[in-house]
């Protein structure tokens, strides 16, 4: 009996052996020439942009904190959070994905415990959002309503105006699941000021502060920021676009001041493009199978060591998270988005009889769970980039610069038709918001018709 007993274990112990080396052959052979590219391709550092950062100003909204103390606030922060963020696979393990990264409050900033919180004031319902094409007319006859919600939101609105003189918006923490993003909603602020200026007879006064919120948004947006960041600049570039088109309509004969050349020079394409972003959005992503790896190698439960040995494998995990990416980033990939034509991004089909399947079980069904798709926020890019373009156009006309005749051809973008119809600049948009309409409309001067 013994000898049976042992002969037993003799044979599943080779058996599990010989299964665990055959999963390590299977995981050479996954680990193929499309994830090897891929992965080479996502994961160039994104470097930095230089100057000064504004992030401290929009980082800690919800409290109220002396300006002389946001970069002591910041550091305090960042530097708890990264303390805390190194033992986010073990919590991974213990508590599972939803507890870890869905939980606001899981992360317990010491800059919560120190300030106390800002009064929260709700925005009136007719308060023009980042991407409000009409911001003054959505506000005219509401002014009373704008003014006093602003002036609720004086400290909020002065950060978001600081905010906007710095250099760039980089999110200075570890790109993660549960890292703190930037309150770009505070942006909103200096739209409605500026467009309630107008309304209050200064459009002057308003023309200098729209050309420079519009350069500001122009030059944030051509930094490689996270995949949020570049949605949020793009959005409000489309708006500060809209916002400077009808104040120059307000005062067709006046100059355009100095400060506006930087806010309506020509666009580069390059600005739109999302590779970086997407680098950045990857290595999201990717954070989540390496704090994993990282925890079942340290652990002693047999159970996270079989996981790590059969079931998932962080290399093959982000290869397959890369391949999402990568179309976007390859010099093909990105040619033909300067061309108006964004590339699909390859299908990952879950098939338990393939080899991808039996290297890593776990790592497999994760991937074939459907990732969004990424193309449609190139797509925007692609829109928000046309759209610019008919707004500068348009901006030229109304001022008298540029025949109105000349617009469609001065706005042309590759893979867009502007036509004229019913007086109006008609830009059909890809991607156009749930909430507005599938086309930019702008309405053609009244002496150019």
């Amino acid at each position: 009996m013994m000898k049976w007993l042992k002969n037993s274990l003799l044979v599943g112990l080779v058996l599990a052996i010989g299964y665990l080396v055959a999963v390590q052959v299977l995981r050479w052979i996954a680990f193929g020439e499309e994830e090897r590219e891929a992965l080479a391709l996502m994961e160039v550092e994104v470097p930095a942009p230089a100057g000064t950062s504004g992030f401290k100003y929009l980082a800690f909204s919800g409290r109220d904190i002396p300006a002389a103390e946001l970069d002591q606030a910041l550091a305090r922060d960042l530097a708890a959070y990264r303390d805390w963020h190194a033992g986010w696979g073990a919590r991974l393990l213990d508590d599972g994905i939803q507890a870890s990264v869905a939980d606001p409050e899981y992360f317990d900033s010491p800059v919560a415990a120190t300030y106390p919180e800002r009064p929260k004031v709700d925005a009136p319902a007719v308060a023009c959002g980042l991407r409000e094409t009409d911001c003054l007319g959505k506000l005219r006859g509401h002014e009373d309503d704008i003014r006093a919600w602003l002036q609720a939101e004086a400290a909020r609105l002065a950060l978001a105006e600081q905010a906007l003189r710095s250099d760039h918006l980089d999110n200075p923490y570890p790109p993660a699941m549960d890292s703190p993003i930037a309150a770009f909603q505070m942006l909103r602020l200096p739209v409605n000021d500026i467009a309630l200026q107008a309304l209050d007879g200064d459009v002057a006064g308003a023309t200098v502060r729209a050309c420079d919120l519009l350069a500001a948004e122009r030059r944030f947006l051509r930094q490689d920021g996270q995949l949020i960041d570049k949605m949020v600049h793009g959005s409000l570039v489309d708006g500060a676009a809209g916002l400077l088109l009808g104040l120059r309509r307000l005062a067709p004969e006046a100059p355009l001041p100095e400060n506006c050349a930087a806010a309506t020079g020509p666009v580069a394409a390059e600005d739109f493009l999302a590779c970086g972003a997407f680098r950045k959005e990857y290595a999201t992503v990717a954070s989540l199978s390496t704090a994993m790896h990282e925890a079942t190698s340290d652990s002693w439960n047999p159970l996270h060591w079989l996981s790590r040995w059969a079931l998932s494998d962080d290399r093959l995990m982000r290869a397959w998270s890369a391949r999402h990416f990568a179309p976007m980033c390859r010099p093909e990939g990105i040619a033909g988005i300067l061309e108006g034509r964004v590339p699909d991004a390859p299908g990952f089909a879950y098939d338990p009889l393939s080899v991808d399947f039996w290297a890593a079980p776990i790592s497999h069904i994760l991937s074939a769970i459907a990732a969004p798709a990424y193309g449609q926020y190139q797509d925007r890019l692609l829109d928000q980039a046309a759209s610019l373009r008919l707004h500068l156009a348009a901006i030229a006309a109304v001022g008298g610069e540029m025949p109105a005749a000349q617009v469609p051809m001065a706005a042309a973008s590759p893979g867009y038709d502007i036509t004229v119809q019913d007086g109006h600049w008609v830009l059909p948009l890809r991607r156009a918001n749930a909430q507005a309409a599938p086309e930019l409309r702008i309405a053609i001067p009244a002496a150019q018709e």
